[in-house]
């Protein structure tokens, strides 16, 4: 433990993506505790009233270095959590703990069929960096949806892996708000509007892939309501959800 209780850890980067969204890691500053990919830690900062705010947040690092962990965070306007985080530099103490979560992959020998909104992306990454690392194969197909092409997180990365087989992985981003984005010519409309469309284009069907959904609540239920229609059991529909709405076990992100 630091001297400055309760804080256990550092922020140790900070990568903006675009004003209020930025890739943040910590670095545990006493034994380093293991995760497996999907899983979140909680974070933590002491607020004006002398309390500790807490929040769950999905890890975006690898599972087999743990010289830091990673996470994909929004700044939440009116929120209890983020704007403490946003004063804060690399450097400076913060609490965290961890690791929590049933978000993960499955044995089960199918396609996986990631969709993510938002910051939804992070427990992916991971998944996707760890198999790497382990040089473990599976077929995945990733959809992130967000509003402007500035918020696709990890795109260079995402496309690397793709084109040079790092992983069979085919990776797309779709954005909502398209006006806003002139060079965009990619999937436009949100992520639960453009995804049925890609099951039939990608030949993913309940016989043979599994889908992992993870952000807007909302999303994750026009997903799933499709998947359901479409006879995929509710075990081959894998959740997380990032904020109330019969709130599974996931990360507020607030």
């Amino acid at each position: 433990m630091v001297e400055d209780y309760p804080y256990n850890g550092r922020l140790s980067r900070w990568d903006e993506v675009v004003d209020g969204l930025a890739i943040v890691a910590v670095q545990a500053l006493a034994e380093p505790f293991p995760f497996a990919p999907g899983q979140y830690a909680t974070l933590g900062l002491v607020g004006e009233s002398g309390k500790l705010i807490q929040r769950p947040m999905s890890i975006s690092s690898p599972a087999d270095d743990l010289s830091e962990y990673e996470f994909f965070i929004r700044h939440v306007h009116g929120g209890e959590f983020t704007p403490l985080l946003w004063q804060i530099r690399v450097g400076d103490p913060i609490n965290i703990k961890g690791a929590k979560g049933k978000f993960v992959l499955q044995d089960d020998g199918r396609t996986c069929l990631f969709i993510a909104s938002g910051t939804g992306l992070a427990p992916f990454m991971s998944m996707l960096e760890t198999l790497i690392d382990r040089r473990e194969r599976r077929d995945i197909h990733l959809l992130h949806g967000v509003s402007h092409d500035s918020d696709l997180a990890w795109r260079d990365r995402l496309t690397e892996i793709a084109q040079a087989d790092l992983l069979p992985l085919a990776y797309a981003g779709t954005v909502s708000r398209p006006q806003a984005c002139p060079n965009w010519d990619g999937l436009t409309g949100r992520v639960e509007s453009v995804f049925e469309a890609e099951l039939d284009r990608r030949g993913l069907t309940a016989d043979n892939c599994t889908i992992y959904l993870c952000g807007n609540p909302d999303m994750i239920s026009a997903v799933e309501e499709v998947a359901t229609e479409r006879g995929f059991p509710p075990e081959q529909v894998r959740k997380e959800l990032y904020w109330p709405k019969g709130r599974s076990h996931g990360p507020p992100n607030d």
